[in-house]
């Protein structure tokens, strides 16, 4: 009987340790790991569109169509829409040299857990690029990534024209 009470009194102290709260850690400046995951998301989103940009020539009599088979699985319906009626004032290719090759971006900012800031740079290219790299041109762009039943679609484009 006298060892049985030591273990007892062993096993409720471990019961009571595990049932305890855990410590605060202390924070470390970085953001939760789902956060960066859905950065990550926003980014990949952004870079696989600029991607897409030089499929679609803004002046071809087609160009609204191309729009909705190229842009439709990265923006918003009614952003692809607003490009189809004025196809001269979506993000494409305008002239056959230089052409939108990608866009680098330089920041993605959470402005809530469901949108996201991006901004950056479309990069141009002409063919002497391609073969010695760097960029013909850059152009500035801010787009508005948000998170619609599950999805991130751009629903937001603003790209300084020159």
């Amino acid at each position: 009987m006298k060892l049985t009470k030591p273990l007892l009194w062993v096993a409720i102290s471990f019961v009571l340790a595990a049932c305890a709260s855990p410590r605060p850690t202390p924070p470390t400046g970085e953001p939760p790991a789902a956060s960066k995951d859905a950065e990550a998301e926003v980014r990949s989103l952004v870079e696989s569109f600029g991607k897409q940009l030089q499929t679609v020539s803004l002046q071809s009599p087609t160009a609204s169509e191309d729009m909705r088979g190229e842009y439709s699985p990265f923006v918003t319906p009614e952003l692809l829409e607003e490009w189809m009626n004025h196809p001269l004032e979506a993000p494409g290719r305008i002239v056959s040299s230089p052409w939108p090759d990608r866009i680098e971006v330089s920041a993605v900012t959470e402005e809530s857990s469901t949108k996201y800031l991006v901004t950056g740079d479309i990069m141009e290219v002409t063919s002497m690029e391609l073969m010695n790299g760097g960029a013909a041109d850059q152009i500035p762009v801010s787009i508005t990534v948000e998170q619609i039943q599950g999805k991130w679609l751009i629903s937001e484009y603003e790209q300084k024209r020159q």
